[in-house]
Protein backbone atom coordinates (compact mmCIF):
# COMPACT_ATOMS: atom_id res chain seq x y z
CA UNK A 1 0.00 0.00 0.00
CA UNK A 2 1.21 3.60 -0.89
CA UNK A 3 2.02 6.07 1.71
CA UNK A 4 1.79 9.64 1.54
CA UNK A 5 3.14 12.26 4.79
CA UNK A 6 0.62 14.85 5.24
CA UNK A 7 0.38 18.01 8.33
CA UNK A 8 -2.40 17.66 9.59
CA UNK A 9 -3.88 20.85 12.31
CA UNK A 10 -6.09 19.67 15.19
CA UNK A 11 -7.74 20.77 17.99
CA UNK A 12 -5.79 20.40 21.20
CA UNK A 13 -8.88 18.77 22.10
CA UNK A 14 -8.91 16.05 19.92
CA UNK A 15 -5.39 15.67 20.22
CA UNK A 16 -5.72 14.84 24.19
CA UNK A 17 -8.25 12.32 23.15
CA UNK A 18 -6.11 10.82 20.75
CA UNK A 19 -3.36 10.90 23.19
CA UNK A 20 -4.81 9.32 26.24
CA UNK A 21 -6.45 6.80 23.91
CA UNK A 22 -2.84 5.85 22.11
CA UNK A 23 -1.20 5.74 25.73
CA UNK A 24 -4.05 3.66 26.83
CA UNK A 25 -3.43 1.02 24.03
CA UNK A 26 0.56 1.54 24.12
CA UNK A 27 1.04 3.05 20.40
CA UNK A 28 1.78 5.78 18.48
CA UNK A 29 -0.49 8.97 18.17
CA UNK A 30 -0.34 8.36 14.53
CA UNK A 31 -1.36 5.07 14.14
CA UNK A 32 -4.40 6.02 16.11
CA UNK A 33 -5.23 8.53 13.80
CA UNK A 34 -4.33 6.27 10.83
CA UNK A 35 -6.86 3.38 12.33
CA UNK A 36 -9.67 6.29 12.93
CA UNK A 37 -9.06 7.49 9.32
CA UNK A 38 -8.93 3.77 7.98
CA UNK A 39 -12.01 3.19 9.62
CA UNK A 40 -13.73 6.23 8.10
CA UNK A 41 -12.68 5.40 4.69
CA UNK A 42 -11.78 1.75 4.68
CA UNK A 43 -13.68 -1.31 3.67
CA UNK A 44 -15.23 -4.06 5.09
CA UNK A 45 -11.79 -6.09 6.03
CA UNK A 46 -10.90 -2.88 8.11
CA UNK A 47 -14.44 -3.37 9.95
CA UNK A 48 -13.41 -6.89 10.69
CA UNK A 49 -10.04 -5.76 11.78
CA UNK A 50 -11.57 -3.48 14.16
CA UNK A 51 -14.15 -5.89 15.31
CA UNK A 52 -11.76 -8.24 16.36
CA UNK A 53 -9.77 -5.55 18.49
CA UNK A 54 -12.31 -4.70 20.42
CA UNK A 55 -11.68 -8.00 22.01
CA UNK A 56 -8.41 -6.01 23.38
CA UNK A 57 -10.30 -2.83 24.69
CA UNK A 58 -11.02 -2.18 28.36
CA UNK A 59 -14.20 -1.91 29.48
CA UNK A 60 -13.78 2.03 29.59
CA UNK A 61 -12.90 1.90 25.91
CA UNK A 62 -15.85 -0.14 25.21
CA UNK A 63 -18.30 2.02 27.07
CA UNK A 64 -16.62 4.71 25.14
CA UNK A 65 -17.15 3.57 21.82
CA UNK A 66 -20.67 2.09 22.89
CA UNK A 67 -21.65 6.35 23.38
CA UNK A 68 -19.90 7.41 20.47
CA UNK A 69 -22.33 9.46 17.99
CA UNK A 70 -22.23 11.18 14.73
CA UNK A 71 -21.25 14.40 15.06
CA UNK A 72 -23.77 17.40 15.54
CA UNK A 73 -22.49 18.80 11.95
CA UNK A 74 -22.41 15.30 10.41
CA UNK A 75 -26.51 14.26 11.95
CA UNK A 76 -27.89 17.68 10.87
CA UNK A 77 -26.13 17.10 7.17
CA UNK A 78 -27.09 13.69 6.95
CA UNK A 79 -30.97 14.91 8.23
CA UNK A 80 -31.08 17.16 5.80
CA UNK A 81 -29.80 15.25 2.76
CA UNK A 82 -32.25 12.43 4.13
CA UNK A 83 -34.93 14.97 3.42
CA UNK A 84 -34.03 16.37 0.26
CA UNK A 85 -33.62 12.60 -0.61
CA UNK A 86 -37.10 12.05 -0.04
CA UNK A 87 -38.23 14.43 -2.45
CA UNK A 88 -36.22 13.23 -5.55
CA UNK A 89 -33.48 16.66 -5.38
CA UNK A 90 -30.50 14.84 -4.33
CA UNK A 91 -27.13 15.51 -6.74
CA UNK A 92 -25.00 12.91 -7.32
CA UNK A 93 -22.54 14.62 -4.98
CA UNK A 94 -25.16 14.46 -2.27
CA UNK A 95 -26.02 11.38 -2.93
CA UNK A 96 -22.23 10.03 -2.07
CA UNK A 97 -22.10 12.19 0.49
CA UNK A 98 -25.14 10.51 2.41
CA UNK A 99 -23.74 7.24 1.34
CA UNK A 100 -20.78 7.94 3.25
CA UNK A 101 -22.56 9.28 5.85
CA UNK A 102 -24.83 6.09 6.56
CA UNK A 103 -22.04 3.86 5.65
CA UNK A 104 -20.33 5.83 8.59
CA UNK A 105 -23.79 5.15 10.94
CA UNK A 106 -23.61 1.33 10.05
CA UNK A 107 -20.11 0.43 11.11
CA UNK A 108 -20.53 2.50 14.50
CA UNK A 109 -23.91 0.09 15.06
CA UNK A 110 -21.82 -2.51 14.44
CA UNK A 111 -18.66 -1.58 16.69
CA UNK A 112 -21.39 -0.67 19.35
CA UNK A 113 -22.97 -4.40 18.71
CA UNK A 114 -20.10 -5.74 19.48
CA UNK A 115 -19.34 -3.61 22.12
CA UNK A 116 -22.18 -4.24 24.03
CA UNK A 117 -21.83 -8.22 23.41
CA UNK A 118 -18.52 -7.92 24.73
CA UNK A 119 -19.53 -6.19 27.79
CA UNK A 120 -22.29 -8.71 28.47
CA UNK A 121 -19.48 -11.16 27.80
CA UNK A 122 -17.78 -9.36 30.97
CA UNK A 123 -20.64 -9.23 33.86
CA UNK A 124 -22.29 -6.24 32.68
CA UNK A 125 -26.30 -5.76 32.81
CA UNK A 126 -26.35 -4.27 29.04
CA UNK A 127 -30.22 -5.20 29.48
CA UNK A 128 -30.17 -2.65 32.33
CA UNK A 129 -27.94 -0.03 29.99
CA UNK A 130 -30.36 -0.58 27.01
CA UNK A 131 -33.68 -0.31 28.54
CA UNK A 132 -32.36 3.18 30.45
CA UNK A 133 -31.48 4.51 26.65
CA UNK A 134 -34.94 3.38 25.73
CA UNK A 135 -36.39 5.11 28.14
CA UNK A 136 -34.55 8.19 27.80
CA UNK A 137 -35.38 8.76 24.06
Amino acid sequence: MKRSTVELEITLEIEDHVRAIAEGENCSIESILQEGLALLFGGDSLVEHQLDRLNGCTDEQLWALIHQRLTRAQDERMRELLDRGSKGTLTEQEHAELKYIVDLVDRQMLLRSRALALLQERGHDIDHYLNATSEAD
